[in-house]
């Protein structure tokens, strides 16, 4: 009888030292999950960019083995990182900037798509073969409308009227002397009725002149030198008043560049015109003399046909 009550002592205390580890392992398991839980709190948020395996240069194109996604604590910067699943929108774009091997690929460090809006230039790699060009509305030959009616995107046309032609320099090249015999007729070839059409149409291609730069139009990639509107406290609706000159930022082919730069310089009077869709093919241009056919013609049908 003894020997069963203290076995069952025994047992008992045993129970509550189960209890009681139990119990403080219980404890250790929440002060560890708080303490872990309040660690975690007080770090920054993680964002997984895009990151250079190499050293780029500025002029390299980005391929996709140049890349890898990295974890980063979010900072200041995280306007700039490109997320990993953007990554198609860097893939093929060039480096304006040195990037180093490892760190991170900012948006204004490359000319990609997943470079718009931090970087004007971004937009060109998707347009292979094209220029920028700064078309200023303030100059003295430019016709168009006011600079507040443009916006991103407008299809526009640039007509370029030329009155005058620059004097051509030549210099009179001696011909030796040509002995034709008394006898001989020198045959003349005679021109058929489409040379003679032909022939006549490029005589006439001389100023007075107006000619269409762009048949199929030119877009207007930004605005530039616009009014900023300013927040004040006894006028809502302010504008600051900017001095910036008013410029087309357009996407033009890299062969027109020097068509327009000439236009610009020596045109005595440059329109742009918006559109709301272009031409396919290239216009013939007009001058002085096809007004006068073209005045001729309506005069004769209007006279004609009141008789």
């Amino acid at each position: 009888m003894e020997k069963r009550r203290n076995m069952l002592k025994r047992i008992a205390s045993t129970g509550v030292n189960l209890v009681v580890l139990g119990v403080s392992v219980g404890i250790f398991l929440v002060a560890f999950i708080a303490l872990n839980a309040l660690g975690a709190a007080q770090k920054p948020p993680t964002i997984s960019i895009l990151s250079a395996t190499r050293n780029l240069n500025i002029g390299d194109v980005i391929t996709a083995n140049d890349l890898e996604v990295k974890t980063v604590f979010q900072d200041d910067n995280a306007s700039l990182y490109i997320p990993g699943e953007e990554v198609t929108g860097v893939v093929g774009g060039i480096v304006a900037q040195p990037i180093g091997s490892g760190q991170p690929v900012f948006r204004n460090a490359i000319v990609a798509p997943a470079a718009e809006g931090t970087r004007l230039s971004a937009v060109l790699s998707q347009f292979p073969g094209h220029s920028l060009f700064p078309l200023p509305l303030d100059a003295m030959n430019l016709v168009s409308p006011d600079a507040e009616a443009f916006l991103p995107g407008d299809l526009i046309g640039v007509t370029v009227v030329i009155s005058t032609r620059p004097q051509q320099m030549s210099t009179p090249t001696p011909m030796p002397e040509l002995i034709i015999d008394p006898g001989y007729v020198e045959p003349t070839a005679q021109p058929s009725p489409l040379e003679l059409e032909q022939a006549d149409a490029l005589s006439r291609a001389l100023p007075p002149l107006a000619k269409d730069l762009f048949p199929m139009g030119v877009r207007v990639i930004a605005v530039q030198g616009l009014p900023q509107q300013t927040e004040s406290s006894e006028d809502s609706g302010s504008f600051n008043l900017d001095t910036q000159a008013k410029m087309l930022i357009l996407l033009v082919p890299n062969e027109s560049r020097e068509v327009l730069s000439l236009a610009l310089q020596q045109g005595d009077r440059l329109v742009v015109s918006l559109m709301a869709r272009g031409d396919e093919t290239p216009s013939a241009g007009f001058t002085y003399w096809d007004f006068e056919d073209l005045f001729k013609q309506d005069r004769e049908e209007v006279l004609g046909g009141g008789q």
